[in-house]
């Protein structure tokens, strides 16, 4: 296989009528999911859309999310899922970079996207000629259905190369913009050899997929893998504990790939009991830390299930390391081992190796390492070195048996139950306020989320503001696990000799 074509193809060949993936009840074949695909990629090529164009896809899991990635991609375009939590602005910033030509939208994200581009000629956004819709009723807006059922000559799929790029997604940035990670075929089919070694994933899998496929656990790990495999994929934007027992329960589900705070909500459902599920025999979690308190409470309710704690970049295409459940307790503190073919060296500010158990900055090398950040060079010739070796940003110490232990950030970043925050994205917005002489943001820990954002704000003399007009103005113009949960005023923030803020001071 050279690419994503190559494995649905192989899939539908060697599975057929076999199950695929199930929406809200109804099963898709292997054969039904590769016509779907195939009719997009059709009614793409219809209106313009070729290799190298990039197709920006706004949605929430559902099956018009797996047809529209593999659609654009067979079509030769480039795909772009872009996390539905953000706000109009944010959105609006990717649409713009990225350069895309045709927009699809969902009906729960229409909103969103809607004020993103504007009114009439999309306000700028040139690049944009065409916006596709799923359940969206909006002048200028074509159906994604009906352009599947157009009937049309078909044609000659692209040459994909291992090496040309399947998807960008955008990371949040430490100067406060979005940068898009392009990652390749190449990146995708390696990572699906590393989640069935790491996790081992089992052709007889039924995978509750709720984590986002504008994520690279969703996108990356779980659904390609389940293609290969001839696995089926239950695919759900639920979170509501009860809800996800349900699906459990009725289709039999084997794994949950999840965040901690998700899986620390599923532990502490009380109709947890009144479900049958027997059929689980693996959850993992990552994005945040896992409490052990929690583990241990996994543990009494599943017995009988692998716990995985597992560790990965955007920019590593997703799995880079795996704690195996026979570690889930004794190792707890850990992210686990790096995955089989990729490297590991914890490094100095010159970038030399450091002995075990000295703490300096994670890097790693290997075949799932992205290709670079969209037009942006100098941000990836920050991020890679010439060697290969790329810069993750997480301060860690690796053991003499091989764990990879984090330690902190050496970017600060932020995580919000899983998703990322960077305290500048936070800082510029809270600079903006009219009453806001100065502020900076910080992680501070939550025993749900795992961290929660908490500014620090020096108000311009005389202005009255309260926490709650803090909070206000940022979820006006930031994703709601963006917004300060907590607020600090004071007169003035803790500064080193040469000016840089003390954050270890703010929390």
């Amino acid at each position: 296989m050279r690419n994503l074509i190559d494995l649905l193809n192989r899939s539908a060949d060697e599975f057929g009528d076999g199950v695929a993936a199930i929406y809200r009840g109804d099963p898709v074949s292997f054969v039904e999911l590769r016509a779907l695909v195939e009719r997009l990629s059709r009614g793409l090529r219809g209106i313009g859309v070729g290799p190298g164009d990039r197709v920006v896809l706004v949605m929430p899991n559902c099956l018009h999310s797996m047809v529209c990635y593999l659609g654009a991609i067979r079509a030769g375009a480039v795909a772009v899922p872009v996390n539905i939590r953000l706000k109009p602005e944010e959105m609006r910033f990717i649409l713009g970079d990225v350069g895309a030509r045709v927009l699809i939208a969902h009906e729960r994200t229409w909103p969103t996207v809607r004020e993103a581009i504007g009114l009439g000629a999309l306000e700028g956004l040139d690049g944009i000629e065409r916006i596709l819709g799923i359940g969206v009723d909006a002048p200028d807006v074509a159906s994604v259905d009906e352009l599947i059922e157009e009937t049309g000559p078909e044609f000659e799929p692209p040459e994909i190369a291992p090496g040309d790029t399947a998807a960008i997604i955008y990371t949040s940035g430490t100067t406060g913009l979005p940068k898009g990670a392009m990652l390749t075929h190449a990146n995708v089919l390696f990572n699906v050899q590393s989640t069935i070694r790491g996790h081992g994933f089992r052709p007889d899998d039924v995978h509750l997929l709720i984590v986002p496929l504008f994520h690279v656990t969703g996108l990356n790990t779980i659904m390609p893998t389940s293609l290969l495999l001839g696995s089926t994929l239950v695919i759900s934007a639920e979170t509501n504990p009860r809800a996800l027992f349900e699906l459990i329960e009725r289709h039999r589900c084997t794994t949950l790939f999840t965040v901690p705070t998700t899986t620390i909500m599923l532990a502490a459902e009380p109709s947890i009991g009144e479900h049958d599920l027997s059929s689980l025999r693996l959850i993992a979690y990552s994005g945040a830390p896992m409490p052990v308190r929690a583990i241990e409470r996994l543990r009494e309710l599943f017995p009988g299930v692998a716990l995985h704690n597992f560790f990965g970049l955007t920019e590593t295409t997703s799995v880079t390391t795996v704690l195996p459940d026979e570690f889930a307790l004794s190792h707890a503190e850990s992210i686990g081992r790096m995955a089989l073919e990729l490297e590991a060296k914890i490094a100095d500010e010159a970038g030399n190796a450091l002995p075990a158990g000295e703490v300096g900055e994670l890097m790693v090398r290997g075949a799932s390492v992205f290709a670079g950040y969209y037009q942006r060079p100098e941000a990836t010739a920050e991020a890679l070195e010439s060697d290969g070796w790329l810069h993750t940003g997480d301060k860690a110490f690796i053991d003499e048996d091989g764990f990879v232990f984090l330690r902190g950030r050496t970017k600060e970043m932020i995580i919000v139950a899983g998703e990322n925050v960077y305290p500048v994205e936070v800082e510029n917005v809270l600079t903006r306020h009219p009453g806001i002489r100065e502020a900076a943001a910080v992680g501070v820990e939550h025993p749900v989320l795992g961290e929660v954002v908490k500014a620090v704000v020096v108000p311009l003399p005389g202005a009255e503001i309260t926490a709650s007009d803090v909070r206000r103005w940022c979820s006006e113009h930031l994703a709601s696990y963006k917004v300060p949960q907590r607020v600090e005023f004071r007169d003035e923030l803790p500064r080193n000799p040469s000016g840089k803020v003390v954050k270890r001071l703010l929390t």
